[in-house]
């Protein structure tokens, strides 16, 4: 493997771990561990929530720059878990590039939970939010259909037609606070209100919130604004999902009393 084709591997590295929600520092860690270790000169790199920057000296005569984009998708532990493990098996010297290039082809291949497992797990949540929020065990039974219906919408139909992330989430939560609705309407339900906030809890942007409260005390303002930025969006999302259901169905029926 080539100085070029090493550090490709190394900005794949970054991507990798970047991409599949692991933390700003920790790409920067991997990449300048694994450009030591792969004898990558005066390497140097830039890192922000959805972009990397990279640059180093290649055969000895030219700087070489690559700046790839990162969109920022849903969170797989999974690959974080593995990446963690692959970049410590590099900066500890175990593994050659054309290893560690073979390695990080079976960290990308990891597949996520099965879409049942994802369903079932979204019911759960919802059925148990509502249940913390202060709704009864039956709420918290129509909270956990709802949930798993939010999510059957999510992977069957939204990931199926690839329609965007704003449209997704405003669908989602009309499509579940519709059904909370039509619940509550013929009796399945004691406590709208806590069946709506149980089953819209699955699409709450908690991590990214966290991870831009977090980027922000690390004094990283630019990656901490691009999640914030998303986390907002994502809440102003299902506000306005939730919102318009509410005041079509006051409109249509008369209101219900929350």
């Amino acid at each position: 493997m080539n100085q070029k084709e090493r550090f490709d591997l190394v900005l794949r590295l970054g991507e990798t771990l970047l991409a599949n929600g692991g933390e700003i520092f920790r790409t920067n860690e991997l990449m300048q561990a694994a450009a030591a270790q792969f004898g990558l000169e005066q390497f140097s790199t830039f890192t922000i929530a959805n972009g990397i920057f990279v640059s180093a000296l290649v055969n000895g005569e030219q700087y070489s720059c690559q700046v790839r984009h990162v969109p920022l998708n849903p969170i797989h532990l999974g690959r974080v878990e593995a990446m963690n493990d692959l970049s410590r098996r590099i900066a500890s010297g175990q593994l050659t590039p054309e290893e560690a290039g073979e390695q990080l082809e079976r960290v990308r291949a990891i597949r996520g939970a099965r879409s049942g497992a994802q369903i079932f797990a979204s019911g759960v949540g919802s059925g148990c939010f509502c249940f913390l929020f202060g709704g009864t065990w039956f709420d918290s039974a129509m909270a956990f259909l709802a949930g798993c219906l939010l999510y059957a919408f999510i992977l069957m139909v939204c990931g199926r037609f690839h329609i965007r992330k704003v449209m997704t989430n405003v669908l989602s939560a009309a499509l579940v606070t519709l059904l909370c609705c039509v619940l509550y309407r013929v009796g399945l339900g004691q406590q709208l209100d806590k069946m709506i906030i149980g089953s819209i809890f699955p699409l709450v942007p908690g991590v990214p919130l966290a991870t831009s409260v977090r980027n922000f005390m690390e004094n990283d303002y630019i990656a901490g604004l691009v999640r914030l930025t998303d986390a907002v969006l994502v809440a102003g999302c299902i506000a306005v999902g939730v919102g318009s259901v509410m005041v079509v169905w006051s409109a249509l029926l008369g209101g219900i009393s929350l």
